[in-house]
């Protein structure tokens, strides 16, 4: 359990998504004529500009696989805007159960230039960082638990990511190991200790994903040491509710709604698994808020019973774009509020979003959630967001400007 310390919750008037005082970017006009194009990120910037605080992290996320999507939703690395975030994440290379880095798809990361061309970012925007992510949700536990488990395996791999960074141009990695046990949990840490001396040698940057479940979390790491030796942290604060449960809920609320009754719910916010990290020893400003620019679905089992933890009878309809069970991307749920399919609605409990549609139903955040997250971050002197993924955004301007 986590001690009941007293944090700031955030005022309930929220930022305007505007321009202010962050840097120089923050008043351009080539900023402000790409807000538009941005809904989410857009909002996560042009909240920290308006916070006035220049050291914010944003740090976001590319999907190499957006190239698959059809129509409107796919996204390459030539459609990124590198200016609105400071930390550029390509998802995802792999590894094997000997320490080797792998390429995951040689076809878009090196035929198609993926790697190249993410890398060159840099060229014309000499401030950002490149980082390469490595593992992933469907990576498994397997190949990691053998690395951790043989110190002569752990040095390898140690030695590869260096070497894999310095190949392909990256500034530094990020280890995406979904998830360790207690059994990994020294192994979890000596991995981070040995990458934190090589990187210090190198100049790279090092950061972890993390879970934003506490059942994950709990008593798998050893937080203040998996702090210690990291850059930062990126914090999954999102999943809290999906089609695995038997009623909706929101993808990543910031707080407890009057649902959240068991024990076990109460843990299932953002405030609840940022002050979790926090009270278990890692530096706040190490943090980075994640925020999905997804949402969660569900096919309810009464249409006519559509608020949050109305009972429901499994995943929503497959998303135009994505076609994946369960959730939706930003742009495919904005568009579908466009169209009339879909109607908003405002959880004023969680400071979050839900639609609804017939017997559909989606929780997801939009421009005004982010700007309570945004708000938290700061009344709580966390050190940024980071963003799951920036091509599920509205890069393409179809729903245009929110309010």
């Amino acid at each position: 359990m986590v001690a009941d310390v007293q944090y700031a919750r955030v005022s309930t008037s929220i930022p305007t998504v505007n321009v202010a005082n962050r840097s120089a970017l923050c008043q351009s006009t080539n900023f402000r004529s790409n807000m538009k194009c941005w809904l989410l990120l857009a909002a996560v910037f042009a909240s920290a500009c308006l916070l006035q605080v220049n050291s914010y992290r944003i740090v976001c996320y590319f999907a190499n696989w957006a190239i698959y999507r059809s129509g409107n939703g796919k996204f390459q690395v030539g459609d990124i805007n590198a200016d609105l975030c400071t930390h550029h994440i390509y998802a995802f290379a792999g590894l094997n159960s000997d320490g080797e880095v792998l390429i995951r798809d040689q076809y878009v990361d090196i035929q198609y230039g993926g790697f190249a061309d993410f890398n060159a970012m840099k060229n014309d925007h000499p401030n950002i960082v490149t980082m390469i992510a490595i593992g992933g949700g469907d990576a498994g536990t397997e190949a990691f638990t053998a690395i951790v488990n043989d110190a002569g395996k752990l040095n390898t791999f140690v030695d590869n990511i260096v070497n894999f960074i310095s190949t392909y141009g990256f500034h530094g990695a990020d280890i995406d190991w979904e998830f360790p046990t207690t059994n990994e949990k020294a192994g979890y840490v000596e991995l981070l200790r040995l990458l934190r001396t090589k990187f210090d040698q190198n100049g790279y940057v090092l950061s972890a994903a993390v879970p934003g479940d506490y059942g994950s979390v709990a008593n798998a790491y050893d937080i203040s040491s998996v702090s210690q030796y990291v850059d930062f942290l990126n914090v999954m604060t999102y999943d809290m509710h999906g089609a695995w449960e038997s009623a909706t809920g929101e993808n990543s609320p910031l707080y407890a709604g009057p649902a959240d009754t068991t024990e076990y719910s109460k843990y299932q916010n953002v405030d609840y698994m940022m002050k979790f990290y926090i009270n278990s020893g890692a530096a706040a400003e190490k943090l980075n808020l994640g925020v999905g620019a997804y949402g969660r679905t569900f096919t309810l089992a009464d249409s006519s019973n559509n608020g949050v933890g109305a009972p429901i009878s499994g995943a929503g309809d497959l998303g135009p774009y994505t076609g994946g069970e369960g959730s939706w991307n930003y742009n495919e749920i904005c568009m579908m509020i466009g169209r009339g399919d879909l109607t908003e609605h405002w959880n004023d409990d969680q400071y979050s979003a839900y639609a609804t549609g017939g017997d559909q139903w989606v929780g997801y955040d939009n421009v005004r959630a982010i700007g309570y997250k945004m708000q938290y971050i700061k009344d709580n002197g966390i050190g940024g967001a980071m963003v799951w993924t920036i091509d599920m955004d509205d890069f393409n301007n179809i729903c245009g400007k929110e309010g």
